[in-house]
């Protein structure tokens, strides 16, 4: 049985050795308004003595997980892939960085299929969507074959779905798109998710409500069932914080009350997490913050986010965010003076309290970012000399002895 990933080495130990996974920290192709006030980007990077990497452990385990699970297919070994994705998911499996097991799985299986969607080769993924059709035919008991056949339908509905939106055959497209959602409902009638207590159909089943008349108004409750299954589980509420945005089935005081019920109801598993993943959700959709975003709920919500795994991958995620936060507030002027207090406090707390090593991966402007971010929180000691080191449990500033 395949659960996890045997890594390659991955180093997690701090020291300067950990600049060569890193690409070189070179500033200067961010936008003027990242540069740094006072002090050169690259005489910022060059005083940073910590971890450096181009990309965190936590994604490279995702992608092993991805990868190892992709060849077990191809080698056809369907007994054994099964047993896995069953077993990850009835025990809530998590990978480091908080992804579910059985869903970096699930993709593993499907990769060659969303290959094939993603360069709208229909020919290839029906071919792929007849292998899901065999593997539950021969295992027509298995809860986890029918997640990947109805998963492999919704997929192929919503790739067909996108294809239409772009004016190409829409009409024939849509149809087709229907159908396979029509498809993933029927089956899904005979693998209850609740039933089964496998919080994987019932993402599945949620992921039905953009293809299905009704969708509008069973969205909430499958996500309530959703997310009785699996309160820890980011996704549940990443997913449907987009359905809730103006472009589907809610609006801006909507979504603003949504995702409060959300962290309401997982408060006892996460705190107010939910609250900050649904607001990270909508930025990563729509390129800034919704206008109402709470923003002294939302930095506690943050560190709840963060608390849940305690996973550099996560304070990075959280120290890009306050960065690019910190950025705006400011180029608004007078009018986000409170705004940009706060949000800088958050960020001095995440980087002297959280972050002991640099996942680039996860920083929207790369090197500029990281550079703005510390000029930002060490400014007055970078401009004295000081060096950004390792302390305690976050970073801190040095200034060399004579």
């Amino acid at each position: 049985m395949l659960i996890t990933p045997s890594l390659l080495h991955v180093k997690t130990r701090t020291g300067r050795d950990r600049q060569e996974d890193a690409a070189r920290l070179v500033g200067g192709t961010a936008p003027a308004s990242w540069r740094v006030e006072g002090i050169r980007a690259d005489l910022v990077l060059s005083r940073l003595e910590v971890p450096v990497l181009r990309l965190g452990p936590e994604v490279t385990e995702w992608n092993c997980i991805r990868a190892d699970h992709t060849r077990m297919a191809e080698a056809g070994e369907w007994a054994d892939l099964l047993e896995s994705l069953r077993f990850a998911d009835e025990e809530r499996s998590m990978a480091s960085g908080g992804r579910r097991v059985a869903a970096l799985i699930s993709e593993g299986l499907r990769g060659a299929l969303l290959a094939a969607l993603d360069r709208q080769d229909w020919g290839a993924a029906r071919t792929e969507l007849a292998r899901f059709d065999a593997v539950l035919a021969m295992h027509p008991e298995n809860h986890a074959a029918a997640h990947l056949l109805a998963q492999a339908h919704v997929d192929f509905g919503a790739a067909l779905g996108l294809a239409a939106g772009q004016g190409r055959l829409s009409r024939d497209l849509s149809a087709e798109s229907a159908a396979h959602y029509a498809e993933a409902e029927d089956l899904l009638l005979s693998f209850d998710p609740i039933e089964l207590m496998s919080p994987l159909l019932a993402g599945t089943r949620y992921l039905l409500v953009r293809g299905i008349e009704d969708g509008a108004g069973l969205c909430r409750d499958w996500f309530e069932d959703w997310c009785d299954l699996d309160p820890l589980d980011a996704a549940v509420h990443a997913t449907h914080a987009i359905d809730m945005l103006p472009d589907w089935f809610g609006s801006l005081q909507g979504f603003e009350k949504e995702a409060r019920r959300a962290a309401g109801m997982t408060q006892g598993a996460t705190g107010k997490a939910a609250y900050a993943i649904f607001h990270i959700a909508a930025q990563e959709r729509l390129g800034d913050f919704l206008p109402n975003l709470d923003v002294e709920l939302f930095f506690a919500a943050l560190g709840d986010y963060q608390d849940a795994t305690g996973c550099q991958h996560r304070a990075n995620v959280a120290a890009d965010l306050l960065t690019r936060m910190v950025h705006d507030y400011r180029a608004a002027g007078p009018d986000a003076v409170w705004q940009l207090t706060k949000a800088r406090a958050a960020l001095s707390d995440v980087l002297w309290n959280r972050v002991k090593e640099i996942h680039l991966d996860c920083w929207t402007h790369g090197a500029d970012g990281l550079a703005f971010a510390l000029a930002e929180v060490f400014g007055p000691a970078l401009a004295r000399g000081a060096r950004i080191v390792r302390w305690g449990e976050g970073l801190g500033s040095r200034i060399p002895r004579a």
